[in-house]
């Protein structure tokens, strides 16, 4: 390993307006644990461990807590996945694990539509 230098692999953000206005309903339930959401607009990947968090809360309306149940396990599988695969520099791979996780997280915001 270099002593001054690192090579990095990222995933960022490109939303046509942000994640506030992509996905409102995930982005007011996320902001409500971190209130950094409420300026900044990172990547979904970035978004899973607020995800898991949100889903350990005990007082979830019954449709939310259900939307993040039956869409939470995929999306964080899904995240282990690219996780291992950016790791891998198996970046195609990489590539379509990140479209498959935006379908996840739109699955979501959809089953949020309470």
């Amino acid at each position: 390993m270099s002593q001054y230098q690192q090579i990095r692999v990222r995933v960022e953000a490109v939303y046509k307006k942000g994640l506030a206005e992509d996905f409102p309903r995930l982005h007011k339930l996320l902001a409500a644990l971190d209130n950094r959401l409420l300026k900044e607009s990172p990547p979904l990947y970035d978004l899973v461990p607020d995800l898991v968090r949100l889903s350990q809360q005990t007082d979830l309306a019954p449709a939310v807590a259900a939307a993040v149940r039956a869409q939470g396990q995929s999306i964080v599988g899904l995240w282990r996945r690219i996780e291992d695969a950016l790791g891998g520099w198996r970046l195609s791979e990489a590539e379509s694990l990140l479209n498959r996780l935006e379908d996840a997280f739109l699955d979501l915001e959809h089953a949020l539509g309470c």
